[in-house]
């Protein structure tokens, strides 16, 4: 509240009288401003506000819209007619178009059954393809296991020769190296005799 007292105390008269004497002389020009108003030429004609929606000074423009709507009337009674004349034409050229679509529809059933039974064919095909890959992959696998049962018979009676083979040799080199060790301990001996003789003889 004290605000508000400090704010007017602030307000000074002059300014007060200032703002009166200027909403009085805007009262006062508007209120007294002559005001030039034209009464309307023509009566009633059923546009906005009762009076005609075209410009007076269009008065051709209006008898040129007129003439166009009823142009156009006319155009539309005829159109109506030439309508009512083509309706059985129309009539016929749909009748037509329905046995086409008929024909379609039947030659349409006609291709798709044909389609149906060529993948049926084509599926026994492939299946019958299929069975025989498969016993054709059944028949190579086993003659494939076969052979590497004959191989590894194979290999086996090898291995059993080449080490038959191998014990052969080293029973022969054996008893060779184990003859040539006999030699030479008997030379070595011989050799021991005659020198511890002529140590004893000399």
């Amino acid at each position: 509240m004290n605000k508000i007292f400090s704010t007017l105390r602030k307000i000074q008269i002059k300014q007060i009288l200032t703002a009166c004497v200027l909403g009085i002389l805007l009262f006062v020009t508007q209120a007294c401003s002559s005001v030039d108003a034209k009464t309307p030429d023509s009566g009633y004609q059923g546009g906005m506000n009762q009076y005609s929606d075209v410009d007076p000074r269009n008065k051709g423009a209006e008898a040129a819209a007129k003439m166009k709507a009823k142009g156009l009337k006319d155009k539309a009674e005829v159109n109506v007619l030439d309508q009512s004349d083509s309706l059985v034409d129309n009539t016929r050229r749909n009748l037509g178009n329905l046995e086409d679509l008929g024909e379609n529809v039947k030659e349409s059933a006609r291709y798709r059954a044909d389609k149906a039974q060529e993948s049926a064919e084509d599926f026994a095909e492939g299946t019958k393809r299929g069975f025989r890959n498969i016993k054709e992959n059944t028949s190579d696998a086993f003659d494939s296991l076969t052979d590497n049962v004959g191989n590894a018979a194979e290999d086996a009676k090898l291995s059993t020769q080449r080490a038959v083979k191998d014990a052969k040799l080293g029973t022969e080199r054996a008893a060779r190296d184990a003859k040539l060790t006999t030699q030479r301990a008997a030379e070595d001996a011989s050799n021991a005799v005659e020198r511890t003789l002529r140590d004893v003889v000399n």
